[in-house]
């Protein structure tokens, strides 16, 4: 076997990386769910889109403004020096925002939802400040290539953070034993971060640069405020329409929904680096297509696979009181797959000299998922906030497929992708049903078989040729 190339390697331990940091949250919730009361859980799904939001505002983009300013440097004293500029930025927000966050906690508390401690709100202001000292060195080490580095340190915190709640948790700390894991992991991350940082590039200070970062990070903070309509204001309207123990439901069934974004992490791995590459080569758009619609495929088995699965794992590895959580899967496996759909097919939209139209498509669905999150939520509870998530999800990749196509044709088999998208819902429907753990278990089996064969019969995977695989087994 041929060794991996450099490329292959990096690529892997990102992928692996990234996905090993948010599976492990999937991982632990058995154990999380057995310890704390279903109030308490709803509650920590409150502080993480708390969280979501804080690490946006706080964050002010400056990770994006180092990849953009260092990778614009042409020798690497510039990119030193510029980096330097940007992690000093960084850490003076930090300065700032420990103790106005320490502070201000007294004040805050009581105008956000889910009812948080003084306290609890400090641990979480406290990770907050110190998410800027740990994502511009992240980026750093990425721009360096040293995947290795990254990995460890990034899995590390997730595995510290892991144990630390394990053990505080069973000492009976509760929700409070979980932020201070919390706190304790992202402060050791920080220090050997920032220990890292200063060897390497040490400390410089621009106010041109400053000024210059923050121009360019305001819009990313708006797009990335644009994103929490859809990954974080969700809780806060459940939190408004419904009860904590509810949306102790809803954080299960979305932890689950959250398992088709992971799962499709390999093959996004590997072909977002280079679709552009495939797109500009020799007949470049017909093999764009081409692997856009094995992307589409296996984001469709995936989701009916999860959709099944799910309430096997709610039913066997959780308490009998999440039950519930089951009836929530459907609708938020779909919500996930029509946005890992809308990622495949905005290849388009990013072809040109401008990124306006992503900008555009995700202010237009940022207005519907607050108006109709607020309005359905409001309306029919827990359900017509499920309904809102798959329909604005669902608007954005159509919206996404419409512009695109219009800014970059792709001649994709339109009726072939709408029958089997036809088939993949259909089975996402049967799956929300009431079925008995054997018949779940048996549809699991015939639901993506069903789907792979119709994707061979409809020309969107290659057909296997039993025949010739035989001859070459000989």
């Amino acid at each position: 076997m041929k060794s991996l190339s450099p490329v292959m390697k990096q690529t892997l331990l990102y992928g692996s990386s990234i996905a090993l940091m948010k599976g492990i949250s999937l991982l632990m919730l058995p154990f999380i769910t057995h310890q704390l009361p279903q109030a308490e859980f709803g509650l920590l799904e409150i502080i993480s889109s708390i969280a979501a939001l804080g690490s946006i505002l706080v964050g002010l983009g400056l990770e994006d403004a180092l990849y953009r300013f260092v990778g614009g440097s042409k020798t690497q004293r510039e990119r030193i020096t510029m980096a330097a500029r940007i992690f000093t930025l960084t850490l003076m927000v930090c300065a700032v925002m420990i103790p106005l966050g320490w502070v201000g906690a007294a004040m805050l508390d009581s105008y956000l939802p889910g009812g948080l401690t003084t306290y609890q709100l400090r641990l979480v202001l406290l990770m907050l400040a110190l998410e800027g000292c740990i994502a511009v060195p992240l980026g750093w080490l990425r721009m360096q290539n040293r995947a290795v580095a990254f990995f460890s340190v990034a899995v590390g915190r997730a595995f510290l953070h892991a144990g630390l709640t394990i053990v505080m948790l069973l000492n009976g700390r509760g929700i409070d034993g979980v932020l201070e894991a919390g706190v304790i992991a992202a402060i050791t991350q920080a220090v050997i971060l920032t220990i890292v940082q200063l060897k390497e590039t040490g400390f410089s200070f621009s106010r041109s640069v400053t000024g210059q970062s923050l121009v360019y990070s305001m819009p990313i903070m708006a797009s990335g405020i644009m994103a929490f309509t859809l990954n974080g204001l969700d809780r806060w309207v459940l939190a408004d329409v419904s009860s904590l123990e509810e949306l102790a439901q809803f954080g299960v069934a979305a932890k689950f929904g959250l398992a088709v974004v992971l799962l499709l992490q390999p093959f996004g791995m590997w072909w977002m680096p280079k679709r552009f590459d495939v797109l500009y080569g020799i007949d470049g758009r017909k093999k764009a297509t081409q692997f856009t619609c094995y992307g589409l495929v296996a984001v469709m088995l995936i989701a009916v696979s999860v959709a099944f699965v799910a309430p096997l794992a709610i039913t066997w590895l959780l308490p009998e009181s999440y039950i519930l959580a089951a009836q929530f899967i459907a609708f938020l496996v779909a919500a996930a797959l029509f946005k890992e759909m809308a990622e495949l097919v905005n290849l388009g939209s990013f072809a040109g000299d401008t990124t306006y139209a992503q900008m555009g498509i995700n202010a237009v669905a940022a207005v519907v998922a607050i108006t109709t999150l607020w309005w359905w939520g409001h309306e029919y509870g827990v359900f017509g906030v499920l309904m809102a998530l798959a329909f604005t999800q669902c608007l954005r990749f159509v919206l996404f497929f419409v512009v695109s196509q219009s800014l970059y044709h792709l001649p994709y088999p339109i009726y072939s992708l709408i029958l089997l998208g036809i088939l993949c819902f259909g089975w996402l429907a049967v799956s929300h049903l009431d079925w008995s753990p054997v018949t779940r278990i048996i549809l699991l089996a015939l639901a993506p078989l069903s789907l792979m064969l119709a994707s061979q019969k409809l020309g969107l995977l290659p057909k296997l040729s039993f025949k010739r695989f035989a001859g070459q087994t000989v």
